[in-house]
């Protein structure tokens, strides 16, 4: 299945227009099916400042797509007896909130299923990197660690696989497994495990070697800041240190990326040796618990993956991850036996969105008809404006602001201010809101007949027209 150069040149088209109008510094991308490299290359800068540009070698943090390495290694240790899935945590970690609820098993920390909800301790110290300072606590040694997670347990309300609560610090505590059953650092695990076998050389968890990387072809991150009303960028820190490594500390390329792809695509061997038996990989795509990260209403958790058994009239197993300053997403059709990376050096857009964009023209759709997202995007932007009463006795203004669609209103009664919730935002309806009962109050969006542009919207007795 290879990539016409038509198809090749739609989806460099939509990548550089998303670049534009995102503000993403650099992005790289990787595609493959089988044992062949479809498509694998940079674009834009991973360092701004310095003009250097993103190669299909820059190591990218990919946050939570180290979840699904992880879990690969917890089932390497099943296979060969050293832990087992339905053994309860305790028996690996025998402290709060393990020891005093000993129900919940290595299954669940594996599938966010066991019930604790996210305490955040593993990421105090990004925060820290990235210069935020509001929530100060102490979770600087292991013992701080368990101590944060595990004394508030009159959170723990729910049973193991009653609720999804996605929680990177039960990541944190597989590689504290790993490290214990192992008598290595987890890092070093992976790279024997991993990284030795498929020879991936651009890859790592250390901050040292980071900074040391001899091809010095590595990102800078970039956070979003507004200035003077408008959307900027400002370089900031790299999230790097042990409580991360296990949940999303892998920093690696796209090039390697896509080695790995091929170890998951051909469930868990590399050339021609079994990394993972069958029976061990299989059970990394059990479908445990639904969440909300699928991208079908079906998505389920399994393994540290998502599945969704059909998107775009295909399987997709799949991960995305953030630290703030990179944003990943790692999609596999194993039907298919293809797989598409994305890596970015800021989260102003989601790289799934890339991804599947470049996914739906490989299988010969049309991207603009499948996607939801492309079709709501541009109405978000083309409703946001004022509009004015009649005589502009009064007005109403449409904002986003913090990802949340607003509605300002002036009306008789004064002026309003309440959220917008897209009831039919194709029909571009919404309502507002508010803590009542229904009905509802409803905003309606009126197209022009004539150029087919967004020109009115009406509340309750009110017609406002656009300015």
């Amino acid at each position: 299945m290879p990539i016409s150069p038509e198809n090749l040149t739609k989806i460099e088209n939509f990548i550089r227009k998303t670049m534009r109008k995102k503000k993403v510094p650099g992005l790289s991308i990787g595609i493959i099916q089988g044992d062949k490299v479809l498509h694998a290359r940079g674009y834009g800068y991973r360092d701004l400042e310095k003009g250097h540009s993103m190669t299909a070698d820059t190591l990218i943090g990919i946050a939570s797509v180290t979840k699904s390495i992880t879990a690969f290694a917890i089932m390497k240790l099943v296979q060969e007896g050293k832990l087992s899935l339905e053994e309860s945590v305790a028996t690996y970690l025998s402290r709060p909130p393990f020891s005093n609820h000993p129900e919940i098993k290595l299954k669940h920390l594996l599938s966010h299923s066991s019930g604790i909800p996210a305490a955040d301790a593993q990421l105090a110290q990004m925060f820290y990197n990235l210069g935020d300072f509001k929530n100060i606590y102490p979770v600087a040694t292991k013992d701080d660690f368990f101590y944060h997670i595990g004394a508030p347990d009159d959170y723990n309300l729910f049973k193991p696989e009653e609720k999804f609560f996605y929680n990177n610090d039960m990541f944190t505590c597989l590689g504290f497994i790993i490290e214990n059953i192992t008598g290595k650092k987890y890092s070093e695990y992976i790279q024997e495990l991993i990284f030795e076998p498929l020879q991936i050389k651009r890859a790592t968890f250390s901050k040292e070697e980071y900074d040391q990387d001899p091809l010095n072809d590595k990102i800078v991150g970039y956070l979003p800041k507004t200035q003077d009303g408008k959307q900027s960028l400002r370089r900031v820190n790299l999230s790097m240190y042990e409580f991360l490594q296990a949940p999303g500390g892998l920093n690696i390329s796209a090039n390697d990326m896509l080695k790995y792809a091929q170890l998951i695509l051909n469930r868990g061997k590399w050339d021609g040796k079994e990394i993972l038996t069958e029976e061990m990989f299989s059970k990394l795509w059990d479908p445990i618990i639904s969440c909300p990260y699928g991208l079908t209403p079906e998505g389920k958790y399994a393994l540290g993956w998502v599945i969704d058994d059909s998107y775009l009239g295909t399987k997709l197993v799949h991960h995305g991850g953030g630290l703030g300053t990179s944003c990943t997403s790692l999609i596999l059709a194993p039907d298919l036996n293809l797989g598409i990376y994305v890596g970015q050096n800021s989260c102003n857009v989601s790289p799934s969105i890339i991804a599947r964009y470049a996914l739906a023209i490989i299988l010969g759709k049309d991207p603009h008809q499948e996607l939801k997202e492309l079709q709501v995007e541009p109405i978000l932007d083309e409703i946001q404006g004022k509009y004015y009463a009649p005589h502009d006795l009064y007005s109403a203004e449409i904002l986003l602001e913090g990802g949340v669609l607003w509605a300002k209103l002036q009306i008789d009664d004064g002026s309003l201010k309440f959220p917008l919730i897209p009831k039919d935002i194709l029909n571009l309806t919404f309502t507002l809101g508010l803590a009542q009962l229904p009905p509802v109050p409803k905003i309606q969006f009126y197209r022009d007949n004539n150029t087919g542009k967004i020109s009115s919207v009406t509340y309750d007795r009110y017609l406002y027209i656009k300015n």
